[in-house]
């Protein structure tokens, strides 16, 4: 066996017990005492890497892993919880938005509504004609003739558009009127309601007219009344 192939089977297993090996020691000294001195040096490694295992070694490992487990919680707790604190954010800041936002058309109309039993007019004059058409004038509009029983005649503002609010007494109890001079940036809705009470709307040529009455009011023959007696002059 050549000296390549000796120290190749030695370093692969020093403690071999072939007899090939065996032999190719026995016939070279120079060999034999490289086998031993690999054999010794193995023994030493094997000696430094016996290390005896401390008895509470096991609990270590145990407190240990769940040191790290805890270590990796937290910093989930801390994701997670910087997570809920985001979207608590967000939620908060879309809630603020959504409920301080502007009131729709409709909607102010249907707040008007609920004074209109405590509504006073602001002149001590009763409401004729000639009082709502000097009201009406500066919308560049007249009725012709009275849409019923008014009792106040009131300018408002509606998404801050100055309108003219006229409540009715009717057979199916009071009733809001708008006259609402039209404005590119103002959509007044068909219709709308609340719990209480509901409206419609109709477009004229250079206003919109809002009706709102009771939940089951039938508004069409208010809206009858104006469409057929309000006239504009521009």
């Amino acid at each position: 066996m050549d000296e390549l192939e000796f120290r190749r089977r030695i370093y692969a297993d020093p403690e071999t017990t072939d007899n090939d090996v065996v032999d190719a020691a026995k016939q070279d000294d120079n060999k034999r005492k490289f086998w031993n001195e690999q054999i010794q040096l193995d023994r030493q490694l094997r000696k430094a890497v016996k290390v005896d295992v401390p008895e509470d070694l096991s609990h270590r490992l145990i407190w240990q892993q769940s040191a790290s487990e805890f270590k990796r919680y937290q910093k989930r707790s801390r994701w997670y919880m910087a997570l809920a604190a985001s979207v608590a954010f967000t939620f908060g800041i879309g809630f603020t938005m959504w409920y301080h936002q502007p009131i729709s058309i409709g909607g102010q109309a249907l707040a008007h509504m609920q004074y209109a039993e405590t509504e006073r007019a602001h002149s001590l004059l009763p409401v004729n004609l000639e009082m709502v058409n000097a009201k009406l004038a500066s919308f560049g509009a007249s009725f012709t003739d009275m849409i019923g029983e008014v009792e106040v005649a009131n300018y408002c503002h509606l998404s801050t558009v100055r309108s003219l609010h006229l409540i009715v007494n009717t057979p199916q109890g009071k009733m809001s009127v708008f006259i609402v001079p039209e404005r590119g940036d103002i959509r007044v809705p068909s219709e709308f309601d609340d719990k209480q009470y509901h409206g419609e709307s109709m477009k004229l040529t250079h206003a919109n007219v809002m009706v709102v009455g009771s939940k089951d009011a039938d508004l069409s023959e208010m809206k009858k009344q104006v469409s057929e007696k309000i006239q504009f002059s521009i």
